[in-house]
C-alpha cells in the first residue's frame, strides 16, 4: 500500500495497487501544501501531486464527494473512461480536465488500457484557469490538435518534485503548471474551427482516422464547441445520418476493406475496428451489408 497516492482512493486490482512498472508518483506531504497556501510566490496557483502511470491496467478511481483540487489528465496513449454525469471514453491525445468538488470516477480501459500523465493542483487561480479550459462546474474532454502539443509535456512536473521539496523546486513546479495550463488554452483556441460547419467537418476527420475508438457524441460534441442537440442536427444536415450511426458505419466500411485484403480473422477485424463483440460486429455488419462477413470475404469482387 505504500505506493498509493492518498489523493487517488482507488477501488481497483491487487495491479494496481501494487503501482504500474515504470511509475512516477509524488504526493506534497500535507505540511508542504500548508506551506505552499501561504507563500505569496504560490498561492495563486501549485501542484499538490503529479504523476506518470505507463500502461495502467485496473486503474480506477472513484470519489463521490469529489476532490478539493483540480486534476488534469494527459492520456499518451491506449484508452480510458470518465463519469460524472455521464460517461466519456478517452482516447490518445486527449485530456481531461475535472474540477474540484465535483463527484467523479475514472480508469483505463480494460482491453486497452491507458497511459496517462497527470497532475493535482489547488490555488486562488485553480478555478479561473479550469473554468478558462471549460471545466467551471463539469468535466472538460479536450481534443489538442497535434500542432500545439510541443509545449504540453507534464512530466517537467514530477521530475523537478522528485528531486525535493526546496522552494525552488516548488516554484519551478508551479511555472511549468501554469504555462501548461496556458498552452492548452492558447493550443485548443488555435486548433479551434472558426464555424460550426468546419467543426462538424473536423469531427468527420477525426472519425476516419480513430476507427478503433468508441464513438462517443459527448466527446465529439465538446471537440465541436457545440452542445449535443445541436452538434447531432448540423451533422445529420452534412452527411444525411446520425454522429454515432454514421461513425459505425465508417467502421463496417474499414472492416470490408479488412476483409478484402488481409487475412485477419472476423473477430480480429472486429477489434481492428473498436467492437469488443465479435457476434454483435457479425449482426451490425449484416445489418449494414446485407451479408455476414464471412458470406461477404466469399464472394468474388472484380
Amino acid at each position: 500500500m505504500a505506493n498509493l497516492d492518498p489523493h487517488l482512493q482507488p477501488v481497483s486490482t491487487k495491479r494496481a495497487r501494487e503501482g504500474f512498472p515504470g511509475q512516477h508518483l509524488v504526493v506534497l506531504p500535507r505540511p508542504i501544501i500548508q506551506q505552499s497556501q501561504s507563500s505569496a510566490l504560490l498561492t495563486d496557483l501549485f501542484p499538490s501531486a503529479a504523476g506518470f502511470f505507463p500502461k495502467a491496467p485496473g486503474h480506477l478511481v472513484e470519489r463521490e464527494q469529489g476532490l478539493a483540487e483540480c486534476v488534469l489528465i494527459r492520456v499518451l496513449s491506449g484508452e480510458g473512461w470518465v463519469r460524472t454525469r455521464e460517461r466519456h471514453e478517452l482516447g490518445a491525445g486527449q485530456w481531461l480536465l475535472i474540477p474540484a468538488g465535483l463527484p467523479h470516477a475514472y480508469g483505463a480501459d480494460e482491453a486497452t488500457p491507458w497511459s496517462i500523465q497527470w497532475v493535482h493542483f489547488q490555488g486562488r487561480a485553480s478555478a479561473a484557469f479550469a473554468a478558462l479550459l471549460g471545466a467551471e462546474t463539469q468535466v472538460a474532454v479536450l481534443a489538442v490538435p497535434r500542432s500545439g502539443a510541443d509545449n504540453l509535456d507534464l512530466a517537467r512536473l514530477y521530475e523537478v518534485l522528485e528531486q525535493g521539496y526546496t522552494q525552488t523546486n516548488l516554484l519551478v513546479a508551479a511555472a511549468q503548471l501554469r504555462l501548461v495550463l496556458t498552452e492548452l488554452e492558447r493550443a485548443l483556441r488555435k486548433g479551434r474551427p472558426t464555424s460550426s460547419g468546419e467543426a462538424v467537418a473536423a469531427s468527420l476527420v477525426w472519425m476516419s482516422d480513430n476507427l478503433s475508438m468508441r464513438a462517443d457524441l459527448g466527446a465529439l460534441a465538446g471537440a465541436a464547441g457545440l452542445s449535443v442537440p445541436h452538434y447531432c442536427e448540423l451533422f445529420r444536415r452534412l452527411t444525411g445520418y446520425p454522429p454515432v450511426e454514421h461513425f459505425l458505419r465508417l467502421k463496417i466500411q474499414r472492416a470490408c476493406q479488412l476483409l478484402d485484403t488481409t487475412e485477419l480473422r472476423v473477430n480480429e477485424v472486429a477489434a481492428a475496428v473498436g467492437w469488443d463483440d465479435p457476434f454483435y460486429f457479425s449482426r451490425f455488419f449484416k445489418k449494414i451489408t446485407g451479408q455476414s462477413p464471412r458470406a461477404y470475404r466469399q464472394v468474388v469482387k472484380s
